[in-house]
């Protein structure tokens, strides 16, 4: 048996679960707090999948996780960044340097934003999703909680897996592991994955078809147990991903200069109401070309059975360069033509560990460095901003950032008799240094169009091929600018276990979320001014129990948010009063969020488990706070509740399995999940019908109030199939949205168009699944 999970019981990931009784809820073992515990000890709401129930229910990716945990919600930005929210805490910014407010981990590594997040779910022991800020242990920016993925490790004996499924849009998943001892101290084990399949949009105005996937991961774990108190880790993993980017569903032609607008796009067709119909540009590659490589080491030492220290180091890099349309419509309207970037990080943690009978202590530090440059080319010939003008095609905007963030922190736990007091404190110092602007493409047409246009103001340009434009005082510059800032999180709690199965806490704590430069189209240089940091101030109640001798499981919460300087990418008029409606990130004083979860599981016989949850979220900005909403309407924010923040969030389960003989089993499945309607974007419906998207092609057209609203929807998966009586093997059909709901993740702007990004329709297959 390999001597670091036995050797180092305080820091080592437990391999084995520990085992249900013939009819009860099984136990799970987290590491939600950095040293292996039962779920049910620990003081915080947390949502733990196994790694084989994330196979069974065909979760593949990050962003399905919404369909199991309540409160979690997902979206993409106008650019295709991924955006994670919990209880209606997220950052809708396309930017690649921006920090998710979820913070993302693989084995305690960090991944530093969220694109790098896309295969996570591959060979998974758990994933552990931990509700509220865990700035203590997490870092200062999980204001909204963090998810940690934990991979499967080497095993004491040669094991390997194949799961393989094939599906609608000829959808071909292959997944597989090989697990071995090398010698009795060192162990090793590798997973990859592949998807291949065929495009599931398609175009409603001639015969094509774009969404097909081209992706591979990878993963090699060698863990190394030296001594008996010595254990290193290393994670070499990465991915790369060649699949096509998602086009938009047309909704609106909203021209950003009328007297201008281009009126074969005003008139084009809108997009039907179903999750496949689409349009884009014919003949243009929209495919991506993006990858990802990470290396980490890992060293815990056992300096005496109570006192560990542990060291994490990782290095990453990723590069994308992506094209997207984003106008609706087979015209060269409006398209990301490419978005091209690259991140460059370092991660270095070190902490001691003390673990007495009645004490526990974490101490510790982590310096981060990280190095992004997001760049998009702006493919615009027929916009209406240069449509009657100079017939501009590409401009590009650029956003290089630096950033160096260090912290130390500490934690504590004690406890006496039946009650735990927790107390955490963490400091952080953030820098970021900036550069970008937006610039011709290099074929002068975007510098003539600004001449011209910066030039009806009454200062005459000469701006050259290649130069930037974004103008201070309407004089063009680059901007250059840094954001230092600094803050302490703190944590304080009390548990108290009656009895050995029921738990009840509370929890205070404060969150911070670091501030952030955003990669805009901007031509004014006050668009380029960043966020400054925000922080959430959150109390939190729930218990945890297991009743009828561990055959119900009881869990449930209640919380409410503080929240100072939300971040948000918002609206602006523009200040030269010639681009009518442009992007700032900015940051709103006071608002709040508060509500309640619960969940039930239970085992009332052999073979059946069942699962009800749910999550309550009610938002609201508390502070008068004037912007600008879509279509341009001046707005209060007061009153109104957040973007992508559907009050209710529920998820249920059903699993059931019946051996046919001593050597055969038969099981089904079914999973639903509900989520109530948000709106996409900060609006009043009231003033959003009120105006008219294009004035001057059509006075008497007015936009339909609910342009920006994200309808509530339930979906329905469902699996059934036959299995060896111990699980070597095991194939089963399963369908994904079986009633195929139509419904979609976001409802928003670009430049002038209106447009859905739609979820996917109903998928269904067949898979199977081996063990050796």
């Amino acid at each position: 048996m390999l001597l670091g999970v036995s050797a180092i019981p305080t820091i080592a990931l437990a391999q084995e679960q520990p085992a249900a009784s013939p009819a009860g809820v099984g136990e799970i073992i987290v590491t939600a707090q950095k040293r292996a515990e039962s779920i049910n000890k620990v003081g915080m709401s947390i949502t733990a999948l196994k790694g084989d129930d994330l196979v069974k229910r065909g979760i593949t990716s990050p962003d399905q996780l919404i369909k199991v945990v309540p409160g979690f919600t997902f979206t993409e930005a106008a650019r295709g960044t991924p955006i994670y929210a919990i209880r209606g805490v997220g950052f809708d910014d396309s930017t690649l340097g921006s920090s998710s407010t979820v913070a993302l981990y693989v084995d305690e590594v960090p991944l530093s934003f969220p694109v790098e997040a896309r295969f996570a779910t591959l060979d998974l022991e758990r994933v552990e999703v931990l509700k509220g800020p865990q700035g203590i242990l997490f870092g200062q920016n999980s204001t909204a909680g963090a998810i940690n993925f934990i991979a499967a490790k080497p095993t004491d004996e040669v094991k390997a897996g194949l799961d393989a499924s094939f599906g609608r849009f000829n959808t071909i998943d292959v997944r597989g592991f090989i697990s071995a001892p090398v010698t009795e101290t060192l162990g090793v084990r590798v997973s990859a994955m592949g998807v291949h399949s065929s495009g599931w949009q398609k175009s409603y105005t001639r015969d094509d078809r774009l969404g097909s996937k081209r992706q591979f991961a990878a993963r090699a774990l060698v863990h190394w147990d030296p001594t008996e108190n010595l254990s290193i880790k290393l994670n070499l993993n990465g991915w790369t991903d060649k699949s096509d980017t998602q086009a938009a569903q047309l909704l609106e032609v909203f021209p950003l200069i009328p007297a201008t607008v281009n009126p074969d796009y005003d008139a084009y067709p809108r997009s039907p109401r179903n999750a496949r119909a689409a349009d884009w540009d014919a003949g243009r590659s929209l495919r991506r070309d993006d990858n990802f490589l990470q290396g980490s080491a890992r060293i815990d030492y056992s300096i005496m059975p109570e006192l560990v220290f542990t060291s994490i180091s990782a290095f990453s890099r990723l590069n994308q360069k992506f094209a997207q349309d984003v106008d609706g419509s087979s015209m060269p309207v409006y398209a990301f033509a490419p978005n091209e970037g690259r991140v460059r990080s370092f991660n270095q943690e070190v902490r001691l560990a003390y673990t007495g009978d009645s004490l526990k202590v974490l101490v510790g530090a982590n310096y981060s460095k990280d190095k992004t440059y997001d760049q998009t080319t702006y493919n615009s010939p027929n916009a209406s901003v240069f449509y009657a003008l100079f017939g501009n095609t590409d401009t590009i905007s650029f956003a290089d950032q630096k950033i160096r963030t260090y912290a130390a922190f500490a934690n504590t736990d004690f406890t006496l008799g039946q009650v735990t007091l927790h107390a955490g404190i963490r400091y952080t110092n953030d820098r970021r240094d900036f550069q970008g602007c937006i610039r011709d493409g290099g074929n002068g047409s975007g510098a003539d169009t600004f001449n011209f246009l910066l030039g009806l103001t009454g200062t005459p340009l000469e701006i050259q091929p290649g130069e930037c434009f974004t103008s201070r005082d309407r004089v063009p510059l680059l901007v250059v600018d840094r954001l230092a800032e600094d803050n302490i999180s703190w944590r304080l709690g009390l548990d108290w276990a009656p009895t050995d199965t029921a738990l009840l806490y509370a929890n205070v704590s404060r969150g911070y979320k670091s501030g952030s430069f955003p990669n805009v189209n901007a031509a004014d240089a006050s668009q380029m001014l960043p966020a400054k940091q925000e922080s959430v101030l959150s109390y939190e109640a729930g218990f945890k129990a297991g009743l009828l001798d561990r055959k119900v499981q009881l869990n449930g919460a209640v919380f409410y948010y503080d929240y100072s300087d939300k971040q948000l990418r918002g609206r602006q008029p523009d200040v030269l009063g010639i681009f009518g409606i442009l992007e700032f990130l900015l940051n709103v004083p006071k608002s709040r969020a508060y509500g309640a979860e619960f969940q039930i599981q239970a085992a009332p016989v052999e073979g059946l488990n069942l699962s009800l949850a749910g999550t309550y979220v009610k938002t609201k900005v508390r502070s008068d706070f004037i912007a600008v909403d879509p279509v341009g309407n001046p707005l209060n924010y007061k009153g109104l509740a957040f973007p992508h923040t559907p009050k209710w969030n529920l998820t249920g389960t059903v699993d059931y399995e019946r051996p046919f003989s001593d050597k055969l089993k038969g099981f089904a499945g079914f999973d639903v999940a509900y989520q109530s309607k948000t709106m996409a974007l900060f609006n009043d419906p009231d003033l959003v019908d009120d105006v008219r998207p294009s004035p001057e092609l059509r006075p008497d057209d007015f936009f339909d109030r609910d342009s920006f609203k994200v309808k509530a929807f339930t979906t329905v998966d469902a699996r059934l199939g036959i299995a060896d009586i111990d699980d070597r093997w095991r194939a089963w059909i399963w369908g994904k949205n079986i009633f195929n709901t139509y419904y979609w993740s976001n409802s928003t702007t670009n430049l002038e168009s209106v447009y859905r990004l739609a979820a996917m329709p109903a998928t269904y297959g067949a898979s199977v699944a081996l063990r050796f």
